[in-house]
């Protein structure tokens, strides 16, 4: 069972050493939770009419990829990532990110769209997939290497996988009311650090239910598995699908790397954490080791710090220093949950209910307790997932967990009953009476009493009754939401913005371009310098 969280109440009666003292969610402490800032950042593939990846460049009306701050690329020239700000209003958030994609359908090529599922359309050949282009200063050569490093190690196709970063923190006053209440006698700071990684703990072990409630990713085109083993099931020529599935994305078909695997990561605190990846971007790999010079940056495990996959990552924000280093001296500023799955259903692959949960969700694994993950843990955790990405909707389906197999709609179930009181502090501290949070979690709830009212399941429903492929009817989809968003009632001093950072962005990258006074290889060569996990 879950412990509940209740107000003026301790989360947990005893708590282990390493889990911290046992918090109550005062009504103080709740108030400070309005505090709480999110960011988006949504990954998605610019498709043709005909379903397939387009081979256009970065529409330049859309600005520089390397300097524009909201609008960029990930792997391909075709993958857009669109990013807003980290803001404490969420219905900001949610505007923003929907300026983001009026802008978008406004300035995109006539006949694409913006393919609204985490797998991509039909994909060309391997070698046909353009990796993006940042220009020739030394910062965009960079970021084309490490791409073309990421290609030669998992694959083009794999990178094109797209999906959902929700960034996440609590704000300073609640920390602070925390630490005071805990009784903590390290620095505040290294006091947030230590609980940041006591939320990751958490949300490791309590993840699954984000790919099971909102996995979105039960079926994928039959060219993303060209010449590759796999145990899907074929729906149509064109489909390939498992039946109970909610995230492949999140399968080892989806995102992910086995030679990561094979080099633990500790999340039990700062220093661990750090430890770590330091060896993993300075470890040597025998996998890449022949892969030739000037096709990767490096040949470590980690080319570099963003290489390091994973469910949910600690962050800061730092334009001076390499993350390795920021995290050391400033610490942990907020978490990265990157289990989402675009949501091809809604216009812009998220909506503030779901937003709501995972608020809620974050917040619980930040107070609930949270002993420190032995390996046995992490490697159930990681069996959980892959179960729940794989099997996840079928009935009767037992988890693994630290104390045996249990079954999943129980564990569901007393998870999202242990967060209801939360829930209504959120609500009370939002004035939102029962209409967000609270209806949120009963939204979610329903789920696990009924499977089939998650998008996975609503995902293979449609496919068989409309007897239509999986590219044909997430083009349908993005279509409709194309027509909607360019006709979207937006903020005006929004568009004004971004198309200001349009024109700003390319004399930037220029300006970079010929400010550069080293040479690539030099440096490359600093790049790669890394003298002590702290220096």
């Amino acid at each position: 069972m879950q412990q509940a969280i209740t107000s003026d109440a301790p989360v947990a009666a005893t708590v282990s050493p390493t889990a911290s003292a046992p918090v109550t969610l005062t009504a103080d402490l709740a108030a400070t939770l309005t505090g709480i800032r999110r960011g988006i950042e949504k990954e998605g593939i610019r498709a043709t009419a005909a379903a397939t990846l387009s081979d256009q460049p970065h529409p330049q009306a859309l600005g520089a990829a390397l300097t524009h701050p909201y609008i960029t690329t990930d792997f391909a020239e075709a993958q857009l990532e669109l990013i807003t700000p980290a803001e404490t209003d969420k219905q900001k958030t949610f505007a923003f990110l929907t300026t983001l994609h009026h802008t978008v359908a406004k300035q995109l090529p006539a006949g694409e769209v913006l393919w609204g599922a985490s797998f991509p359309p039909r994909l060309p050949d391997e070698s046909a997939i353009t990796i993006a282009d940042y220009g020739q200063s030394n910062a965009g050569r960079l970021k084309k290497l490490y791409r073309q490093g990421l290609a030669n190690r998992y694959g083009r196709r794999m990178q094109t996988v797209s999906g959902i970063h929700y960034n996440f923190s609590l704000p300073e006053a609640f920390w602070q009311q925390l630490h005071q209440q805990t009784g903590s006698e390290l620095p505040l700071s290294a006091f947030i650090s230590s609980r940041y990684f006591h939320l990751i703990r958490n949300a490791l072990r309590h993840g699954w239910v984000v790919p099971y409630l909102f996995g979105a990713s039960p079926a994928l085109d039959s060219s993303y598995l060209e010449g590759r083993e796999h145990p899907l099931q074929a729906l149509d020529n064109e489909t390939f699908y498992l039946p109970w599935a909610t995230s492949l994305r999140l399968s080892n078909l989806g995102y992910g790397s086995s030679e990561q695997s094979q080099h633990a990561i500790s999340y039990n605190n700062k220093a661990a954490y750090l430890n770590d990846l330091y060896r993993l971007l300075t470890l040597q790999s025998d996998g890449y080791a022949g892969i030739d010079a000037g096709e990767q940056v490096n040949t470590s495990v980690l080319q570099m710090e963003n290489e390091l996959y994973g469910a949910i990552r600690p962050k800061i924000v730092s334009e001076d220093l390499r993350p390795l280093y920021a995290m050391c001296r400033k610490g942990v500023e907020y978490v990265e949950l990157r289990s989402v799955d675009n949501n091809p259903y809604l216009p812009v692959g998220i909506d503030e209910s779901q937003s709501h949960f995972l608020d809620a969700f974050l917040t619980y694994c930040a107070l609930a307790p949270s002993p420190e993950l032995e390996p046995e843990e992490m490697a159930i955790i990681q069996l959980r997932q892959e179960l729940v990405a794989t099997e996840g909707r079928k009935p009767g389906l037992m988890l693994p967990t630290v104390d045996g197999a249990q079954p999943l709609v129980a564990m569901g179930e007393s998870l999202l009953a242990a967060m209801q009181p939360l829930a209504a502090a959120l609500d009370s501290a939002y004035g939102m009476a029962e209409a967000g949070y609270q209806s949120s979690l009963q939204r979610q709830q329903d789920k696990f009493a009924d499977s089939t009212l998650t998008p996975s399941a609503q995902l293979l429903a449609d496919l068989q009754r409309h007897g239509v492929s999986y590219r044909t009817f997430v083009l349908q989809l993005a279509q409709q939401h194309h027509a909607v968003l360019q006709q979207a009632a937006v903020n005006a001093d929004d568009v004004a913005q971004l198309q200001a950072l349009a024109v700003s962005s390319i004399a930037a990258q220029q300006q970079k371009e010929a400010q550069d006074t080293l040479s690539f290889d030099d440096f490359l060569r600093e790049k790669n310098t890394l003298s002590s996990t702290c220096e």
